[in-house]
């Protein structure tokens, strides 16, 4: 009777290192799926001269070669109240923050900063990009949802289809 009590033991100690080493590979798969594709947005962006039509359709682009289909919501980043310029992207839709509705998720996030010279006047922008990645266990029922943030350089006169109103080239 000791062995198969012992065999018992053996065997879920087993299952749970399986079960621990596959959430740890799930994870870190997801992750760097997402990385990958923060840093393929921040390349195309700055070689485009900002988010303009062909840095969107470009990174529509990558996201068909990673395979990247991670949604995440915008405004958990930025309040309703905050004069912050950003959008959310879906593919190649982008949906500018004045029309988004509290449910909309994106697949990636953009802020515009704008940067000042002591004069007053803008002299450069960059861009703060959120992209999301999300693990489910399926036995458990529980999801959870990260995000991975960058940013680009400064880009001078960005041409920006995401965040402004002012460009009609979009």
């Amino acid at each position: 009777m000791k062995e198969a009590i012992g065999a018992t033991w053996l065997l879920g100690i087993v299952l749970a290192f399986v079960a621990l080493f596959s959430g740890y590979l799930a994870f870190s798969i997801n992750y760097s799926k997402a990385f990958r594709m923060k840093d393929g947005i921040v390349e195309r962006i700055e070689k485009h001269g900002g988010p303009n039509k062909e840095a969107i359709e470009d990174i529509g682009e990558l996201m068909n070669q990673i395979g990247y289909s991670s949604k995440g919501r915008c405004r958990t980043f930025f309040n309703s109240n905050d004069e912050v310029a950003w959008g959310g992207v879906n593919r190649d839709q982008v949906t500018k923050s004045w029309d988004v509705t509290s449910g909309d998720a994106f697949n990636y996030c953009l802020q515009r900063v704008d940067s000042y010279n002591t004069n007053g006047q803008m002299s450069a922008s960059y861009f703060k990009v959120y992209v999301f990645f999300s693990i489910s266990l399926p036995i458990v029922n529980t999801g959870s949802f990260f995000n991975v943030t960058g940013e680009t350089s400064n880009i001078y006169f960005p041409e920006d289809c995401v965040t402004s109103s002012k460009n009609k080239n979009c």
